[in-house]
């Protein structure tokens, strides 16, 4: 999905550099930190936590520039690590497999959901519907209206089944790259960056904010499988406070889940930046405003394309729009009157 170009081309210096040290600077050194006073604890024959205040400063020093290190390499990854979470996971025999393995069981839980929201909801038609503003409603009738919800609900994260990926995190990205725009006949991969452009400050700020915040939580369940290796490799041989790992890996999982919540928040900010920014795009392209839904169809049909750089596809503009230079270059000023 068009994930990281907004806030490419929208951020000044100052926002990339609270973009580093939100998204990248504060994970890899809560990671740094955590490492440490694990190796520190449990690289003797004996779980000492009491050795964590013998390290030295040099050692402190050293923890520090590698928390830098590994920010300053992992920044210019979140676009790939994004895709990584999403499913994207190469061309290689063992990637194949896996996301084939992966996109097998997301297409039974799809159609599994499905059938019981459809049983459910048979069931609510044969009891009738109306029987559950009733005080008498049974609890087979509530249990079937709870169902029916709920599997409406999960069913939701879930784009079309032929376009069902890997991951949560990929079908709920997936579903919005497919949704956002599709009234309009826009493709939100092509358009979204062209949009970030002429959106309004507080329209490209809400869907910077969303995109901030999923890239935070994917960042921080990275750091955590990491502790969770970690732990695994120097708790190994210490029998018990090798359960210490469930630690990192609950902060690991609980920051996927909240990335996957982020995504659905993520989506609908696209979705609006297309909604109320279009028209503004078609305004600096030059274009005529459309009349109606089905003439915005018919004109997005061939913008589109344009997007794609076709070099056959071709639209009838209206009056351009004069620039700013345009404007100073043909400026004139009024003679002065003759005293």
């Amino acid at each position: 999905m068009a994930a990281s170009v907004v806030g490419t081309i929208t951020s000044g210096a100052g926002k990339v550099g609270r973009y580093f040290t939100v998204v990248s600077a504060l994970p890899a050194a809560l990671l740094t930190t955590y490492a440490c006073v694990i190796v520190q604890a449990g690289w003797s024959e004996h779980v000492r936590w009491s050795a964590i205040g013998d390290m030295p400063w040099y050692g402190v020093l050293l923890a520090g520039l590698f928390a830098l290190a590994l920010a300053l390499a992992l920044n210019p990854l979140q676009f790939p690590l994004i895709q990584l979470f999403e499913g994207y996971w190469g061309t290689s025999a063992l990637g194949i497999a896996l996301a084939t393995l992966r996109t097998a069981h997301h297409r039974r839980r799809l159609f599994a959901l499905k059938q019981s929201k459809q049983e459910a909801n048979s069931r609510l038609e044969a009891s009738g519907r109306h029987m559950l503003e009733r005080r008498t409603a049974g609890s087979h009738l509530i249990r079937a209206a709870i169902v029916a919800n709920e599997t409406s609900r999960e069913a939701s994260s879930y784009p079309e089944a032929r376009d069902i990926l890997p991951t949560r995190l990929g079908n709920v990205l997936r579903r919005y790259e497919r949704l956002a725009g599709r009234s309009y006949l826009i493709d939100p991969l092509a358009a979204v960056p062209r949009l970030a452009m002429v959106g309004s400050e507080q329209e490209v700020a809400y869907v910077q904010n969303q995109r901030v915040q999923l890239e935070l939580a994917l960042r921080t369940s990275l750091m955590a499988f990491l502790g969770t290796a970690v732990t695994l490799v120097v708790m190994s041989r210490h029998g018990f406070w090798l359960l210490l790992a469930l630690v990192p890996y609950s902060v690991a999982y609980l920051a996927y889940r909240g990335a996957v919540a982020l995504a659905h928040e993520y989506g609908t900010s696209l979705a609006v930046l297309v909604d109320l920014s279009r028209f503004e795009l078609y305004r600096r392209m030059g274009l005529k405003q459309p009349g109606s839904t089905e003439e915005e169809r018919q004109m997005n049909a061939t913008l589109m394309k344009i997007f794609e750089f076709s070099a056959d596809a071709s639209l009838r503009y209206e009056d351009p729009p004069v620039t700013l230079d345009q404007a100073l270059f043909n400026f004139s000023p009024a003679p002065k009157e003759e005293e």
